[in-house]
């Protein structure tokens, strides 16, 4: 097993941006790839300006499925986490994890410290898919 998490972030806007921020800075998690429609969102040119594989096609962010242990998926868009399931399903992939805006929220709370749960901008996003 491996010292590091391989881990992307589909949705680099609000919720995605302090995420990726946070996530550049742990020592044991490798980001390798951020995901979003719109190339210009402050998350998106964190990734590229530490040299982390973006895209905004999330069908191509899933074929470095094998690279990836786990997903955050922070978009709203209910259509993304079945998309990156299909993908996995086709490519035989059963490693990688697909978790959604409740665990970033999770994340992000305790990596600032915050006493409270963060607030969710995407509150129907329930499940995997």
């Amino acid at each position: 097993m491996s010292d590091k998490i391989r881990m992307a972030v589909v949705g680099a806007g609000r919720t995605g941006t302090p995420l990726i921020e946070n996530l550049i800075e742990i020592p044991y998690i490798e980001l390798v790839g951020v995901c979003d429609l719109n190339a210009g969102t402050d998350g998106a040119q964190i990734a590229k300006r530490y040299d982390i594989f973006f895209t905004e096609d999330v069908a191509e962010l899933a074929d470095k499925g094998d690279e990836i242990d786990m997903i955050i998926e922070v978009t709203g868009d209910p259509d993304v986490k079945p998309t990156l399931k299909n993908a996995f399903i086709a490519q035989n992939n059963r490693e990688t994890i697909i978790l959604h805006d409740m665990v970033a929220r999770l994340v992000l709370s305790i990596a600032t410290g915050s006493n409270t749960l963060l607030p969710a901008f995407h509150p129907d996003d329930t499940g995997i898919g």
